[in-house]
C-alpha cells in the first residue's frame, strides 16, 4: 500500500505539489476574508467613496515596472553579446507576470523568461538562466537596500516585535550571497565537488552558468547600472502599494511603505504558494493593522494589489495566445536575401 503511494506520488510530483500550492492560495486569501471583513457594506463604501484618479496611478505604475524591468534585462543581457529591443523584453516580462500567477512564488514567470529569452537570442540555457540569476538578485539587493533604509527612518517594529535583527541578517546574507555569484569560485566549491561523480555531471551541466557569472566581474559599471534600476523598480513597487492606500483613505507616509514593501516582497517568496498569492496578502494586512490602519481597509488594499497583478497578468496572457500569431505573419512579410534561396 505504502510502495503504490509513494510511487504514484512520484508520477504525479509536480501536479500534486501544484494542486497543494493552490490550496494553500486560496485557503489563505479565503481566510484573509472572513477574518478582516466582516462587514461588506463597509467595503462598498470604500470602494465608492476611494480616488479614482490613485487607483488608475497606482496599476499604472506595473506598466513603468515592465519597462524598468525590460531596461535592466536588456543591460545584462548585452554583457553576452545579446542584442533584443526593449519592445521584445518588455513582452516577454509581460508573458511572465502571466506565468507568476501559476507558476510556485512570486519569482516563477523567470523560469518562462529565461527559455524564452534563450531561445530568442539563440543563447546557451545556462547563460540565459545566469543573467536572470544576476537581475533576480539585484532586486533582492535593492529591496534589503530599502529595508536598511526604512530602519534608519525609524521602522524598527511591527506593533510590538522588533525586526531590527531580521532585516540586518537578511541584508548580510544578501552581500554573503552577492560575492558568490560574482565570484561563484571564492569558495573554491567546483574543486571540491570534482572529487564526487555525481556532482562532476552536475558541475558539466553548469558550467555555462559559472562562466556567465564569473564573466560579470568585468563589468562593474554595468552592474552599478544595473542596481540603480533594481532601485529605480522597488520605487515603483512601492509607489504603487503607497497610491492603493492613498485612494482608499489609509492615511500611511511613502517612507511606512520604504518599511512594508521588502518586507512583505520577501515573504511571499517563500514557495509555498502560487505566485506568493495568499502569503503577501495577509503578511501586508498584518503589518497594515499592525500600524494602525482598519481590516477593512487593510484587507481590501491588499485585494486590490492583487487584482492589478492578475490584471497584468492576463493581459501577459493575452500576449501569450496572440503572439505566435504575429511572430508568424513577421516572418511570412519578412524581405526575402539571397541566402533565403540557398538549398
Amino acid at each position: 500500500m505504502k510502495n503504490g503511494i509513494f510511487s504514484f506520488y512520484r508520477k504525479n510530483k509536480k501536479i500534486i505539489l501544484l494542486l497543494v500550492r493552490i490550496i494553500i492560495s486560496v485557503s489563505l486569501i479565503v481566510y484573509l476574508i472572513k477574518t478582516q471583513i466582516k462587514d461588506f457594506s463597509s467595503i462598498v463604501e470604500i470602494l465608492k467613496s476611494s480616488n479614482k484618479i490613485l487607483l488608475l496611478l497606482s496599476l499604472s505604475t506595473h506598466a513603468l515596472g515592465t519597462y524598468i524591468t525590460a531596461v535592466r534585462w536588456k543591460i545584462l543581457l548585452s554583457t553576452q553579446k545579446v542584442r533584443l529591443s526593449t519592445a521584445t523584453l518588455s513582452v516577454i516580462v509581460l508573458i511572465g507576470s502571466f506565468f507568476n500567477n501559476f507558476l510556485p512564488t512570486s519569482i516563477g514567470g523567470d523560469v518562462f523568461r529565461t527559455y524564452d529569452a534563450s531561445r530568442k537570442a539563440n543563447i546557451p540555457l545556462g547563460t540565459s538562466a545566469s543573467v536572470i540569476l544576476v537581475e533576480r538578485f539585484s532586486g533582492v539587493v535593492g529591496a534589503a537596500t530599502y529595508a536598511v533604509i526604512a530602519l534608519f527612518l525609524g521602522f524598527t517594529a511591527i506593533g510590538h516585535r522588533s525586526v531590527i535583527i531580521p532585516i540586518v541578517i537578511f541584508f548580510v546574507i544578501t552581500v554573503i550571497l552577492g560575492f558568490l555569484i560574482i565570484n561563484p569560485s571564492l569558495f573554491r566549491l567546483g574543486k571540491v565537488s570534482n572529487r564526487f561523480k555525481f556532482m562532476r555531471k552536475i558541475n558539466e551541466k553548469l558550467s555555462n552558468v559559472y562562466n556567465t557569472l564569473r564573466s560579470f566581474k568585468e563589468y562593474k559599471m554595468t552592474l552599478v547600472m544595473v542596481l540603480v534600476f533594481s532601485f529605480l523598480l522597488q520605487f515603483t513597487v512601492i509607489l504603487n502599494w503607497f497610491l492603493a492606500a492613498k485612494a482608499l483613505g489609509i492615511n500611511l507616509s511613502l517612507t511606512a511603505f520604504i518599511f512594508i514593501v521588502p518586507v512583505v516582497a520577501t515573504i511571499a517568496m517563500i514557495p509555498i504558494s502560487i505566485g506568493g498569492i495568499g502569503l503577501r496578502e495577509n503578511s501586508l494586512v498584518f503589518i497594515m493593522v499592525a500600524m494602525g490602519v482598519t481590516s477593512e481597509k487593510a484587507a481590501l488594499c491588499s485585494l486590490l494589489i492583487l487584482l492589478m497583478l492578475i490584471i497584468m497578468g492576463t493581459i501577459g496572457g493575452i500576449i501569450y495566445i496572440v503572439r505566435p500569431f504575429f511572430e508568424n505573419r513577421f516572418n511570412k512579410t519578412k524581405p526575402q536575401t539571397p541566402d533565403d534561396f540557398k538549398t
